[in-house]
């Protein structure tokens, strides 16, 4: 009779993986089950086969479970998953917070030329630009849009690409007075701006790209004529 092996070795994408998990819980499930019907003494052992094979399929499901959402960007083949590690780890590469101090020291790149201006001249230069910052959160009533992304698993993307709306403090997003939200990313991904009314998830737009864009969008909110205009470039 002919007999199947799991070839470890040739178990490269996360889909087989999740093939072999199933698999194995079958043939688990099956060896125990067979083993309870044929054991007649001591009877608890019989019973503990049987409850066993019970809690493993709730124990694998979980185990499925978490591998498609807390462990998902592992599970990705593996050139995508690499390309993520790489990403990370050049972003991320001598990382040292410059709004930290490290063990009492200040944070200072040595390697920059250190130019000296007056105290008058950084808090003038300070000053300017915390009021511009200001009256950028005024004038986009603490809206931002902001996304999030992961290596695609859609063939021939490079990307999947999330965008929502984030609100600073109290806002419109906040206080759900938001209508509707118009993006436009381009007519390479819709042919007229696409229109999102699900407040409930800060009107989530889900998209997968090959590359970097620039995404506008329309923020219209109850009471007022015009529509806000946020844009950002969306990078992976």
């Amino acid at each position: 009779m002919e007999t199947h092996k799991i070839e470890a070795h040739k178990i490269t994408r996360p889909i087989q993986l999740m093939a072999v998990w199933f698999i194995a819980l079958l043939l688990i499930d099956t060896t125990f089950l067979t083993a309870a019907a044929k054991i007649n003494s001591p009877t608890w052992i019989a019973s503990t086969l049987v409850i066993s094979a019970i809690i493993f399929v709730p124990l694998f499901l979980t185990g499925v479970f978490l591998m498609q959402t807390v462990f998902r960007k592992e599970l990705q083949d593996d050139p995508f998953y690499s390309e993520w590690l790489k990403r990370q780890e050049e972003t991320f590469k001598n990382f040292v917070p410059e709004n930290v101090s490290v063990a009492g020291k200040i944070n200072v790149n040595v390697s920059e030329p250190i130019k000296v201006t007056t105290v008058r001249d950084i808090r003038i230069g300070e000053d300017d630009l915390e009021k511009k910052r200001k009256k950028s959160y005024e004038e986009k009533k603490g809206l931002f849009l902001v996304h999030s992304w992961r290596p695609s698993i859609t063939p021939g993307q490079v990307a999947d690409i999330v965008i929502w709306l984030q609100q600073h403090g109290e806002g419109p997003l906040s206080k759900g007075i938001i209508d509707k939200v118009e993006y436009q990313l381009g007519p390479k991904f819709f042919k007229h701006p696409m229109i999102k009314t699900n407040q409930c998830d800060s009107f989530r737009l889900e998209v997968s790209a090959y590359g970097p864009m620039l995404c506008l969008a329309r923020v219209y909110i109850e009471g007022e004529k015009e529509p806000l205009l946020l844009e950002r470039y969306i990078n992976f």
